[in-house]
């Protein structure tokens, strides 16, 4: 964990401090602007985000106490809207109480200077502050030795230092264990837009939401506890020609206007099989059922996939490797054509799949796939 003892106090841009800590570049906020970013990443697009009954207390949990900034902001913030919040932070190295006698709190307001005295009030004893029917307590510890003590929280406020300073802080495991403390729709938000982060979070069960970062960001990450209620199996098929150089690729057309490359297949009905779901779907999307020299199950995707556009859906998704016995029995080409089966919005080609790229797929299982298939030296033998 990181040593805060002795932090430098910068001016962001806004002219809010923040901390550097010692020998280090990593600051407790954005250089952009610290309160820039605490009032929008955990306040417009956090707690003031809930669809939480008016009557009902909204129960926060922070990762990352830092200054008590994000903390002051909901006090004004519940005192504003006449709302009732609970709030508990966690800060394993809290920084000295001596320390905070020269720290600039009037760069933001008086009731904001006001607030963060009474935040750090709250980190120097076990039962915390009480103002009006809100609480705010802070506990010396970390998030991995916590026991949660809430029915289940609304929403976390995930300002934990970066991935590149704390990566124990940013593991699919880690983002686990949260998602088991926050009700059924509950929500965190985070500053960090990372690709690994957004990974983990959906990895974790999380639908995830990339939304418009604070100033100096393009992004920041909105992610909600939204439990799954069904399986959706899908099967899908690597086609090799008789050489197993070319892989058969299918460019789709979906729903909602966008198109998508991808591999043939879809879902597995009720009282069908995998492979007769797979047949099924050569025959819609490629108008045939090709002749195949060999068809081996070569891919299961075994992390947690929700499905895009139904996020009720828990996605599970087999990949089959198959290798045609002619390439003179198919009439496919490098140049993408209509399929022959009727489904309009399907082309399909073949492409070098030694060249592809995995980003050009659309879909993650698809990409874990490609990946697989590329890794894999004897493929083609």
């Amino acid at each position: 964990m990181s040593n805060s003892l002795n932090p430098t106090i910068l001016l962001t841009r806004d002219g809010t401090p923040t901390l550097q800590l010692p020998n280090s570049e990593v600051t407790y906020h954005s250089i952009h602007g610290a309160l820039s970013e605490a009032q929008h990443v955990f306040i417009s697009e956090g707690i003031a985000s809930l669809k939480v009954a008016p009557d009902q207390a909204i129960e926060v949990l922070e990762v990352g106490f830092g200054t008590g900034l994000n903390a002051a902001l909901t006090l004004l913030w519940a005192k504003e809207n006449n709302r009732t919040v609970h709030y508990r932070g966690l800060e394993p190295h809290p920084i000295a109480a001596s320390f905070w006698e020269d720290y600039p709190w009037k760069q933001g307001s008086v009731e904001l200077a006001e607030a963060l005295k009474q935040m750090q009030s709250a980190t120097s004893g076990s039962k915390g502050v009480q103002m009006g029917g809100s609480t705010f307590q802070v506990d010396h510890r970390s998030i991995e030795n916590f026991t949660q003590s809430s029915k289940g929280y609304d929403i976390i406020y995930y300002d934990a230092f970066a991935p590149s300073h704390q990566p124990e802080l940013w593991t699919k495991s880690l983002f686990t264990q949260l998602r088991h403390m926050v009700r059924p729709g509950g929500v965190l938000v985070t500053y960090c837009a990372k690709g690994l982060v957004r990974r983990n979070l959906m990895a974790a069960g999380w639908n995830v939401e990339q939304i418009q970062g604070p100033p100096g960001k393009r992004e920041m990450i909105r992610a909600i506890h939204h439990p799954v209620s069904r399986f959706n199996v899908r099967v899908y098929g690597m086609i090799l020609d008789e050489t197993g150089e070319r892989l058969l690729i299918c460019n789709e057309r979906l729903p909602d206007g966008s198109y998508a490359q991808k591999f043939p297949g879809g879902g597995v009905e009720l009282g069908e099989g995998v492979m007769d779901a797979w047949w099924r779907e050569c025959q819609e999307e490629l108008g045939c059922q090709p002749a195949m020299q060999s068809v081996e199950l070569f891919h299961t995707v075994e992390t947690f996939i929700r499905s895009i556009f139904r996020p009720d859906d828990q996605l599970i998704a087999l990949y089959y490797v198959c290798r045609l016995q002619s390439n003179e029995d198919v009439a496919w080409t490098e140049e993408s054509a209509a399929s022959p089966g009727g489904e309009s919005n399907v082309q399909v080609s073949w492409k070098d799949w030694r060249s592809l790229d995995f980003r050009s797929f659309r879909f993650p299982t698809d990409q874990s796939a490609i990946q697989k298939l590329q890794a894999n030296s004897t493929i083609s033998q």
